[in-house]
């Protein structure tokens, strides 16, 4: 099978971790996979072409809808069996080069959709208008959480048998590292954290709907430890907030590509997102064996319906006072720590690993469930 794979931007997060998992995967069973992406945003190009995949970078979109863009995505498209674009903006161009070859009487190849988040959503509410022009022309929608499939579903009406639930995966370690000491000594070294307090790690790109201002703010009530924030700059304005108010033991780094080994050399993982799938960060902290305090939102509470056992710490969402007493918990009790980070590497083993999602990718590419 021929593989074409459209997105906008390859920096580093979430979407691109899962994508070069994904396409790694699709690789090692045989099928033909590249790559497009179009706009400025590329600091991980270099590290799916390290891994042979093939990626075309030719093109950078110009302002507004770019037609120039539509014709160069045009010509690329047909050698392929399927086209599967990831998030909006790549859809915007697919579905009405599909609408031009159907009025034509042209082939086209099928036509696949993930979306991985719904933050567009609640940023410009316009997008709905362009989600639902763009879905009609799918042969697949492929959604990483239970809400967004209800979204289309429900809100756009967009057939039952189109709309998949995928949820993310990724790699699973065959044992965690035991080297903690030395990537501690790594994160000490790069990000001049201190070395004797405990180190919780949050990563996620920097927009309002990740919550890392409770994060800080919870920092600033406990400057016995480091909180380190990774991730890029999703939104300029909530940055800003986030650097104006944050305490000396908040550490910024900015997007990384070597997240296990910040993972390994932090004590816990924390989440405050108000709104997730099940978020790809949370899948690779349970890899690595973490200690992980999560909010109670569905996506997150959703790990806990794969197994009876406990694993991870749920504090009530956007609620500082549970936030704290949780973070305390985790700390004071090793035990606990130790049991909820084991269950939760056996869960992310046994259901989200990157070889199950992508066998679930390639039935949804030939319609099978």
């Amino acid at each position: 099978m021929k593989i074409l794979h459209i997105v906008q931007f390859l920096g580093v997060g979430g979407l691109e971790r899962v994508l070069y998992l994904l396409m790694r995967e699709q690789m090692k069973a045989g099928h033909h996979v590249e790559m497009v992406v179009y706009d400025y945003e590329q600091a991980w190009v270099e590290s799916f072409r390290s891994a042979g995949i093939k990626i075309n970078t030719d093109y950078k979109k110009q302002e507004g809808y770019d037609y120039k863009l539509l014709n160069f995505l045009g010509k690329l498209v047909t050698p392929f069996d399927v086209v599967h674009t990831h998030d909006l903006n790549p859809s915007m161009y697919t579905a009405p080069l599909k609408l031009i070859a159907k009025l034509k009487g042209k082939t086209f190849p099928k036509l696949i959709h993930t979306t991985h988040g719904m933050d567009h959503l609640h940023v410009r509410p316009i997008t709905k208008v362009y989600e639902k022009l763009c879905s009609s022309m799918l042969d697949g929608l492929i959604a990483v959480s239970p809400a967004i499939c209800s979204y289309y579903r429900q809100e756009l009406l967009v057939p039952f048998e189109k709309v998949y639930h995928i949820d993310n995966g990724t790699f699973v370690p065959e044992t965690h590292s035991e080297e903690k000491a030395f990537f501690k000594k790594k994160l000490v070294e790069k990000f001049g954290i201190d070395e004797k307090l405990k180190t919780w790690v949050a990563v996620a790109r920097i927009v309002p709907l990740k919550n890392q201002l409770l994060l800080i703010e919870a920092a600033k009530r406990r400057k016995d430890i480091n909180l380190l924030i990774v991730g890029p700059e999703g939104d300029k304005t909530y940055g800003n907030k986030l650097l104006e108010s944050k305490p000396l033991n908040v550490y910024f780094t900015g997007s990384q590509s070597n997240i296990d080994e910040i993972l390994i050399g932090s004590d816990f993982f924390v989440s405050a997102s108000l709104h997730e799938g099940i978020p790809i960060s949370v899948l690779e902290a349970g890899a690595q064996s973490m200690p992980c305090l999560l909010s109670d939102i569905a996506g997150h509470l959703a790990l806990q319906t794969k197994t009876p056992k406990r694993v991870a710490a749920y504090f009530q969402s956007n609620n500082l006072e549970d936030l704290l007493t949780k973070m305390r918990k985790l700390e004071s009790d090793s035990d606990f720590a130790e049991k909820l980070a084991k269950n939760l590497n056996h869960c992310v083993r046994q259901n989200y690993s990157s070889e199950a999602m992508c066998k679930k990718y390639l039935a949804a590419y030939i319609g099978q469930r």
